[in-house]
């Protein structure tokens, strides 16, 4: 659902005075802009979600009179919200909280259960080897750092929001999240590669031939494909799906490229493999 969706879903109708429910007066949604803007329109889908907190299922009449707006604009609302998965149309015509917002909301649980588990590890691995440990999530093509442990001697080289967000296909963290993740893959083929150093990959043959080494080695690297001077090695955080590893984030390790790729580069890959390890089962045994 896009927010083009949510604004043909409000486009404006006649006024319609239908009373609330139980003779409540209807209560007009609140509204962050005026007009019909892209901010309108999320307002009203998120009030639209919220009437399902009281109620397992409502149609569109209950809808538009909870929130004080027309008929129609709740009926494509609800449609605009079911189409996305977000709600669900039952046989008798009304709506009810669909699977997407479970799949989102138990997104959001295993995040914050990842970050909890996460952190005390990062701090072990950046206090060995001296060096930044980071905590990355996949969001899209890219990955996305919630955490972050800098080493003393990092400065603040990584508080720009430069460094806050990755790109798929020159970061260790996305490569050895890749590896096991088939949507994040399929996302980074799908954008394209663009050079950022001179040993940025941007054949698609060479990443493919990267992934399959990273299911070989349990590790990714990266030298200097996003940053010259720097590097960096990730090992993937991963839950068992049925029959398949799924990787659901990666912790990495990044510093200059002589301390991390040079002769500590055993070490350092040992590390991180024995510490994206201790987080993937502890996350597994949280599911139980």
């Amino acid at each position: 659902m896009t927010i083009t969706d949510l604004d043909e879903a409000i486009r404006p109708d006649p006024p319609a005075d239908e009373p609330g429910p139980r003779g409540r007066a209807a209560k007009p949604v609140a509204l962050d802009e005026p007009g019909d803007g892209p901010l309108r329109s999320v307002s009203i889908a998120m009030a639209v979600l919220g009437c399902f907190e009281r109620e397992a299922e409502l149609g569109a009449t209950r809808v538009a009179a909870e929130l004080g707006v027309a008929k129609s604009t709740a009926c494509r609302m609800l449609a605009a919200l079911a189409a996305s998965g977000m709600l669900e149309r039952s046989r008798n015509g009304r709506y009810r909280l669909g699977l997407r917002l479970f799949e989102i909301g138990q997104l959001a649980v295993d995040r914050l259960m990842l970050r909890e588990l996460s952190l005390p590890v990062l701090g072990e691995l950046r206090e060995v080897l001296r060096e930044t440990a980071q905590l990355a999530v996949p969001v899209g093509a890219d990955v996305l750092y919630v955490d972050r442990l800098e080493d003393r001697g990092a400065g603040t080289m990584f508080h720009t929001p430069l460094y806050r967000r990755g790109p798929g296909h020159s970061s260790s963290a996305a490569k050895a999240i890749a590896a096991y993740n088939t949507s994040m893959a399929r996302a980074i083929r799908d954008r394209g590669f663009v050079r950022h150093t001179p040993f940025t990959i941007v054949d698609p043959r060479r990443y493919e031939q990267v992934l399959r080494q990273v299911r070989v080695d349990g590790y990714a690297a990266s030298r200097e494909e996003h940053t010259m001077g720097m590097s960096s090695i990730a090992a993937p955080i991963v839950l068992r799906r049925g029959d398949r590893t799924v990787a659901v984030a990666a912790l990495s390790v990044v510093g200059s490229t002589s301390r991390v790729l040079g002769a500590r580069k055993v070490a350092v890959v040992q590390s991180v493999r024995r510490a994206a390890a201790t987080v993937s089962a502890a996350l597994e045994r949280s599911q139980e």
